[in-house]
């Protein structure tokens, strides 16, 4: 297992149950990413798993804003504001993996991710959950 590798815990459910799916999606996804770098896979396999994550990325994030519009959330400017920061850098990283591969340090993306994920799973997703309505 990689040093890399992210062990889902229960305690990064956030009690609602399609956000803590899409949030297993994400972990599970990082670490095929992982593991496809691990393996030395091509860059044409690993560019496809990136290109993979960023299209989940996106789709949790329409998730989790439409469940803000949908409560009280008073953050909720703020919350998306990251969100978009966050696709922006995970598209930079794409953008930049295939442009040239060698130009990016992989370990460095890996632990992006690894510290976005848990960081955000633990810290600002946990925000919004008292404030929906379902």
């Amino acid at each position: 297992m990689s040093a890399m590798h992210i062990q889902w815990k229960d305690e990064y459910c956030v009690g609602n149950a399609l956000i803590d799916y899409d949030h297993q999606t994400l972990v599970n996804i990082t670490n095929e990413l992982f593991a496809c770098v691990d393996k030395g896979l091509s860059t044409e396999e690993i560019s496809t798993v990136i290109k993979y994550l960023i299209n989940y990325v996106e789709l949790h994030f329409q998730r989790e804003e439409s469940l803000f519009q949908e409560s009280d959330y008073p953050d909720g400017q703020a919350h998306m504001k990251k969100h978009r920061e966050i696709e922006q850098v995970v598209r930079g990283i794409s953008d930049q993996y295939a442009a040239d591969p060698d130009a990016i340090n992989i370990d460095d993306v890996m632990k992006f991710l690894k510290n976005w994920l848990i960081n955000h799973i633990m810290r600002t997703d946990r925000s919004y959950v008292p404030f929906l309505n379902v």
